[in-house]
Formats: C-alpha cells, structure tokens, sequence
C-alpha cells in the first residue's frame, strides 16, 4: 500500500487457483474486514473451483475474472458465477486478435446493422450477458470506440448468432492442464514486478537474507486491480 501511495485498493483478485490460494482468501477475507480492500475476488476459476471456494470461505468472491469472448463463451461459467452471487468480469475480450475478430464477418455484419464495428459488437454481447469487460488498449481512438457500446443494443437474434461462434475451448490460455501448473512459479515472477524496483531487484538476485520471504511468496499469486 504504501509503494502503491494508496489507503486501500478498490479491488484484489486471486490470479488463479493454484498454490496455497486458500490461505490467501483467508488473507484477504482479513483485508476486507480490516477496509484495506473493498472488495475481493478471484480470477480463473472453473465453476468446480469456485464452487468449492465458496462452500468453504466466509467471504463469497464478489468477481471472478475468466477469458469470455465468442469464441470461448463459458455460458455454463457464467450461469454458475450468478448462482453464486458472484460478478462475472471478462478478461481477453477481443481474443487478442485471434480468429480475426476484428474483421469476422458474423460480428461485422451485425456491427453494420447499428452502424458499429465487430470490436464493439464483441464487447456488447459480453455485457448484455451481465458481464464485465475490460478491454486493454494503447491507442486512444480505441479506447474511445471501446466506451461507445451503450447506445445500441444488440437483438436475441443477434445474441444467437454470436453464441454460435462458441469453439468450447480456450483460445488463449488453458488454465487446466499440467502444463499451466508448471508455468506458475514464472508468473509469480512476472507478478513481483508489480511492486517497483525493490521487487525488480528481488527478482534478479536473491540474497540468502531473502530466501525465507521468496519461498512465502511462491505460495500464492495473486492479482491486484485498483
């Protein structure tokens, strides 16, 4: 918090569930009483985790950020988040690139109905599902055609066809595999960038004072939004 120059954080997420992500809820359930964090959640749950999560924490997560886009539209997720309580939030939603979403001719012709491009037909499909999106972009213009989605609405018709792009997979990272697990520990790397230059240098030499604290830190990876 301090690095951070801030009283408290608006949100903090759990980055996937691997590792000890218990006692990190359990760490974070004690955060948000404290009005450190004013809300928590989790990222990357399949609906048996956060099933299971939720059973057993004090605490429900208020979100859970998973890849939704047409190409991977984890109704049943979804479905399962709101029978949870639990706020669906999207990360990924233009696929990043992939399968030309940009120029698909389904979500272009739709777009071409509202006077709308296939970006924002993708976009307002998630949130008419009652999902949060974040869109990453540098560009302003961008940024700008990504707010304009909340003058047209898109039609049961238009929602079919989009659905019906759904591939049942994950088309950026599958979170499920061994294969992930193993990749962990790098993004737990990636993740102690975050904390400035202190971190930086954590990372690229580990003194023998320090090692306790690394070993600590391995045990969790954990997301913060603010």
């Amino acid at each position: 918090m301090q690095k951070l120059g801030l009283d408290y954080l608006d949100l903090y997420l759990i980055h996937q569930p691997m590792n000890n992500y218990y006692g990190a809820w359990q760490a974070m359930e004690e955060l948000f009483a404290a009005g450190k964090i004013r809300a928590i959640g989790v990222c990357n749950f399949y609906p048996d985790r956060l099933t299971d999560l939720c059973m057993n924490a004090r605490i429900t997560p208020m979100v859970n950020q998973v890849e939704l886009l047409p190409f991977f539209a984890q109704t049943g997720a979804i479905e399962n988040m709101k029978s949870l309580n639990v706020q669906p939030e999207a990360w990924g939603p233009m696929a990043e690139g992939k399968h030309g979403i940009f120029i698909h001719p389904v979500l272009t012709e739709i777009g071409q109905k509202y006077g709308k491009t296939a970006a924002q037909v993708a976009l307002r499909w998630n949130a008419q599902r009652g999902v949060v999106i974040i869109p990453k972009s540098t560009h302003r213009e961008r940024m700008e055609e990504n707010f304009n989605i909340w003058d047209f609405a898109l039609s049961e018709e238009d929602m079919t066809a989009i659905a019906a792009l759904d591939l049942g997979r994950s088309e950026i990272i599958d979170r499920s595999t061994a294969e992930t697990a193993g990749r962990t520990r790098k993004e737990n790397l990636r993740m102690r960038l975050l904390l400035g230059s202190d971190a930086v240098n954590f990372v690229r030499k580990e003194p023998e004072s320090r090692l306790d604290e690394l070993k600590a830190w391995e045990q969790v990876s954990i997301r913060s939004d603010f």
